[in-house]
């Protein structure tokens, strides 16, 4: 029989197996960033020539802002180069081109890799979920607004401006006393000041702003739908703290979204987001891998792309029969139940403790 120390060994070497090989991590991106930079720059000169071509370049530069996004997304889980120092330093760079602040976002998004599928620490990191009881006992004006919320057109439209735009560039969303976090929402906010005076000193700014414009719709209207399909799924996995396990949240609660592969590769395989979530320090590159190596192709809430369009239909979780519905009827007169706090919509300016996939802060 193998000793206690070889099968150390054999587990670590194949721990190593799935880290990140860093010359692969870095064609990915400079390749990216390459391609990203050149389209944008092609749609501002075009602009000036062809509306319509302006506008096509801008539109596939925002689909490959996607793609750098998903290489900020490992480097947030210091996934895509092997020392955290390097991960970090890139990210910060990515997160000036995705407008998304890399130590906030990246604090955010920890948490919800904590929390997803936890009924009583949901609404940090997360598309904002209610119970139908919950829904229920809001006040009329209180629906209104969720029910607009969970619009597709907030969620793919007004939402993802909103959020890339203006509330990514407020520190106050911040705690003071989280200083690495404010501190890069104000690095990326410098950074965007210079690209805007560089453009109004040499530059046409106006049409340098509609490609911008158009950049970041897209590139965050794709986002936010990868985003929300990969937990919004008919049968979820919602279930109290004291119920929940990592295992449960990646393989019950995170889509598989079955994709062609030229798609897949397009969106770093985030699709396989039941592998990510179960694994999230393997490198985009890697997971299609571990997921055949490992058994795993059948796992996650299978989605196909029709599937993903009918998930905007899902708006509150029913906690009586384990399911996802659109919005329950209100009655006339109903009385609403005293309730424990249910999720804001609003932004939160408390990040509380970070935790890890492994729940350890970091």
């Amino acid at each position: 029989m193998p000793s206690d120390a070889s099968t150390v060994s054999d587990s670590r070497a194949q721990s190593r197996d799935w880290r990140a090989r860093t010359q692969r991590s870095v064609v990915q991106l400079v390749g990216c960033v390459g391609a990203y930079v050149l389209l944008a720059g092609a749609s501002y000169v075009f602009f000036a020539q062809s509306l319509v071509g302006g506008v096509a370049l801008a539109v596939l530069a925002g689909v490959v802002l996607v793609r750098v996004f998903i290489l900020q997304h490992d480097c947030a889980h210091r996934s895509l180069f092997q020392r955290p120092v390097t991960n970090d330093r890139v990210g910060v760079v990515l997160g000036m081109l995705t407008l998304a602040p890399h130590a906030y976002w990246r604090a955010m998004h920890l948490v919800h890799h904590s929390t997803s599928g936890d009924l009583d620490r949901r609404g940090v990191g997360d598309i904002v979920t209610m119970t139908a009881q919950e829904y229920l006992a809001l006040k009329p004006s209180q629906r209104l607004r969720y029910r607009l919320y969970r619009h597709p057109a907030v969620l793919l439209g007004v939402g993802p401006i909103f959020q890339f735009l203006l509330r990514f560039r407020m520190p106050g969303i911040v705690a003071k006393e989280r200083r690495p976090e404010r501190r890069s929402i104000l690095v990326t906010n410098l950074a965007l000041v210079a690209v805007h005076l560089a453009f109004l000193a040499l530059g046409d700014w106006p049409r340098w702003l509609v490609v911008h414009l158009i950049i970041t719709q897209v590139a965050a209207g794709l986002g936010i739908w990868l985003f929300f399909v990969q937990h919004q799924v008919e049968r979820p996995y919602w279930v109290p703290r004291a119920q929940w396990s990592l295992k449960g949240s990646a393989l019950q609660g995170s889509s598989h979204l079955v994709l062609p592969r030229a798609f897949e590769w397009l969106f770093g395989a985030i699709n396989l987001h039941h592998v990510h979530h179960l694994k999230p320090q393997i490198p985009n590159y890697l997971l299609r891998g571990y997921m055949e190596q490992h058994g795993l192709a059948e796992e996650g809430v299978k989605l196909g792309l029709r599937d993903s369009v009918r998930a905007f239909r899902l708006k509150v979780y029913d906690e009586a029969t384990g399911r996802m519905t659109g919005f329950p009827p209100v009655h006339a007169g109903q009385a609403r139940t005293p309730l424990a706090s249910p999720p804001s919509i609003e932004p939160t300016g408390q990040l509380g403790r970070v935790l890890t996939f492994s729940g350890e802060e970091r």
